[in-house]
């Protein structure tokens, strides 16, 4: 398999684990947000009274939810790790100082959507992390723990739950807008509306404890489909335009190889010719 052919196998290893990260992205959205409205308006609630879901505890389908999104996440690291990927970082970047200006100029791009892929992975898997930390370990714990008479330990703990769950959605928009390539509106509009969702969840600022104001979370939660209206929409509109940015950045490569290459053999033919007429 000669060099572009490799190239292309490993951009498309990057546009499949990207994709498929997005789509993870999506998936926590869905456990955190969709779920979490649809459990508290009883649209989605078991048939046993005895195990009725609850918003403030991990229920089935949001269980469901997380496990398929780890599952994506596994089979998007599987594509951005891939042989290909690794072949072209290695071979290509390690060589990166013998080539022409025109040809550098291809290879950085090459490089920015490498290192762009990886990034929003390992954000996405940051944010999810925090995310499974506080909503399975930290919050049961605490949950299991509880008692009147909270000690300091409690008490720091409680704070530092708060933080982690305020933190992880952040982490998360800021991997979805990335994949995205939103503008600044779009992007502080959805900061700012996981930071009021997350300060009503969370008891940071005693919304819960004062007014029992934790009912605002759901009801906020009901304007998360407009975040899977946005996706589908940017797919519609910029997925043809993503496919040709990624194919004129192969003709690129391809074009600037078979130039190096034909510069190449010219020079051989040269220096041949002069060793003759000496």
């Amino acid at each position: 398999m000669n060099q572009n052919e490799i190239t292309k196998s490993a951009m498309r290893d990057l546009r499949v684990g990207a994709l498929l990260t997005f789509i993870a992205i999506n998936l926590r959205f869905v456990s955190g947000n969709v779920l979490n409205a649809l459990i508290f308006f009883n649209i989605i609630q078991s048939k046993n009274p005895d195990r009725r879901f609850d918003i403030h505890a991990p229920s089935t389908p949001d269980i469901w939810c997380d496990a398929v999104m780890i599952i994506v996440l596994t089979v998007a690291y599987v594509f951005i790790t891939s042989n290909q990927t690794k072949n072209v970082r290695t071979s290509v970047f390690l060589n990166i100082h013998e080539m022409s200006n025109q040809k550098l100029s291809t290879i950085r791009r090459l490089k920015d959507c490498i290192y762009q892929s990886m990034g929003i992975f390992y954000a996405t898997v940051t944010g999810v992390g925090i995310y499974f930390f506080s909503r399975y370990v930290l919050s049961i714990g605490l949950e299991v723990s509880f008692v009147e008479n909270t000690t300091g330990i409690f008490f720091v703990l409680n704070k530092l739950n708060d933080i982690l769950r305020l933190c992880s959605p952040l982490i998360i928009v800021y991997a979805y807008c990335k994949y995205l390539s939103t503008n600044k509106y779009i992007m502080f509009m959805l900061y700012l509306f996981f930071i009021i969702r997350n300060l009503f969840a969370t008891n940071m600022l005693g919304l819960i404890s004062e007014y029992d104001l934790h009912v605002g979370a759901p009801f906020l939660d009901i304007l998360s489909p407009i975040i899977f209206i946005y996706s589908a929409a940017y797919f519609i509109t910029n997925f043809k335009a993503t496919v040709y940015k990624e194919q004129k950045l192969l003709h690129d490569l391809k074009q600037d190889m078979i130039q190096e290459h034909s510069a190449q053999s010219c020079r051989k033919y040269r220096n041949a010719f002069g060793a003759h007429v000496a």
